[in-house]
């Protein structure tokens, strides 16, 4: 029967990295999680103590020489980061650019508490002071497992003290290239830790600097997070400010306009009092009546923000031949603020007029707005007809036309969408575009 010390040495001691990675994954928690958290969290443990145990085994019992047994342990790093960033993205709801980010900042954090436990026992070491552990004691995995915990605790608290958006918004060629220069260097650097550390004071100065190294690339981390929240920040207040401002134009040319039109008015009235007028008094009415239609744009829907999106975005449609039709209760978004409600439906029907005045049969230009409250989830519809051939990428669409399609604000609408406990899908058939936006409403406004 296998003992303590052989347990910690065939089984703890291959596996422990990975019971570390499996701490980051639940506490590096950004939500919403998945429907199957749990079955994929259970899933996620068991696949990467079975790889990095599968992979120190092989690395410790097969290769005998010293440089090889470096290259498998690096291997592990490798392993280890490509599990834990198909899994992040399986258990919580996020893009493949920011479950990248978050495999890089584990694997970062990971090196930070292991280098801070073996600088620490590699100091007692060099100074030939005895510990109360052995290496391959119960005790010291107990005392290893509480260090690891403690500094990876810390490190996650930091990061979300620093970082109020953990959304990253880097372009995925980006993403990739940060993290094939992250991961390159800690598996050099795990390959260095196994090949150049056969003294003790070599072990330390070894674990010292790579504590340093590590700490320099999590303080790195944090930053492009925060700079990248910073710019997206000061993005969305530009559009917001720049939306604002369309409004206050609109609303002033339409008190210019509508001056003008009373002052024409009280010209036709007394044209129409003359002898002369009541001749003309059909014609009159008839412009009178054109008059009174152009007015009609305005829309009101119980939101006094989602009102000024749709009535700008109604006067376009107007102007560009575009038959536009709406059914929507907009109390059903006061959950959202100016800016998120600005963003989500000046970019959809944004991309939904740029898709549709590209129909060059104005007949057939349309755009259908519609939303209604399902349970707990408030569903937004917006469909509209486009020519041209559209394919996906990245589940979202790409028309063939230089710089035409949806491909613009889609990524904005389904970060909110996701913020807010929901989702985004496209859907183009049949000339007809479908983007469908769903949304979990708070409990405050569940009754709406």
């Amino acid at each position: 029967m296998m003992n303590d010390v052989a347990y910690i040495g065939a089984v703890d001691h291959r596996i422990s990295s990975a019971i570390v990675f499996f701490m980051l994954l639940l506490l590096l928690n950004t939500p919403p999680r998945r429907k199957r958290f749990v079955l994929m969290s259970l899933f996620a443990v068991t696949a990467m103590c079975l790889a990095s145990w599968s992979v120190r085994f092989l690395a410790e019992e097969y290769f005998t020489n010293l440089y090889l047994q470096g290259v498998g342990l690096s291997l592990q790093i490798l392993f280890l980061f490509s599990l834990f960033l198909v899994f992040y993205h399986l258990c919580y709801v996020v893009s493949w650019v920011e479950a990248s980010y978050f495999s890089i900042l584990a694997l970062t954090i990971y090196k930070v508490a292991w280098n801070v436990f073996k600088t620490g026992s590699s100091l007692f070491l060099v100074n030939n002071v005895k510990i109360l552990w052995s290496r391959y004691s119960p005790v010291g995995a107990a005392v290893s497992y509480l260090v690891y915990f403690m500094i990876c605790l810390l490190c996650c608290e930091i990061y979300k003290a620093f970082v109020e958006d953990p959304v990253l918004h880097t372009p995925p060629h980006t993403a990739a290239a940060l993290a094939g220069v992250f991961v390159s260097c800690q598996m050099v650097l795990e390959y260095c830790g196994h090949v150049f550390t056969g003294s003790k004071s070599a072990l330390f100065l070894y674990y010292f600097c790579a504590l340093l190294y590590t700490l320099l690339n999590y303080a790195t981390l944090v930053m492009i997070a925060r700079l990248d929240s910073f710019r997206h920040e000061n993005r969305n207040m530009h559009d917001f400010i720049s939306n604002k401002m369309r409004y206050y134009e609109m609303s002033h040319d339409g008190i210019v306009t509508l001056q003008t039109k009373c002052h024409d008015l009280k010209h036709q009235i007394a044209a129409i009092r003359s002898e002369a007028g009541k001749a003309s008094f059909e014609r009159y009415l008839s412009e009178l009546e054109d008059s009174i239609d152009e007015y009609s744009t305005v829309i009101e829907c119980g939101n006094q923000t989602v009102d000024i999106v749709l009535t700008e975005k109604n006067i376009l449609c107007m102007s560009m031949g575009v038959k536009f039709s709406y059914m929507i209760d907009g109390r059903a978004f006061s959950f959202l603020t100016e800016r998120e409600i600005y963003s989500l439906f000046g970019n959809a029907l944004d991309n939904a007029l740029e898709g549709t005045s590209r129909v060059e049969d104005t007949h057939n230009r349309m755009i259908s707005l519609k939303s209604n409250v399902r349970g707990e989830m408030v569903v937004l519809q917006i469909e509209n007809t486009y020519a041209g051939e559209m394919t996906m990428v990245d589940g979202l669409p790409r028309t063939t036309k230089e710089s035409s399609g949806h491909g613009f604000g889609l990524l904005s609408i389904k970060r909110i969408a996701e913020k807010h406990g929901g989702g985004m899908s496209v859907r183009a058939e049949d000339g007809i575009f479908k983007l469908s936006i769903v949304m979990k409403l708070p409990e405050a406004h569940g009754s709406v």
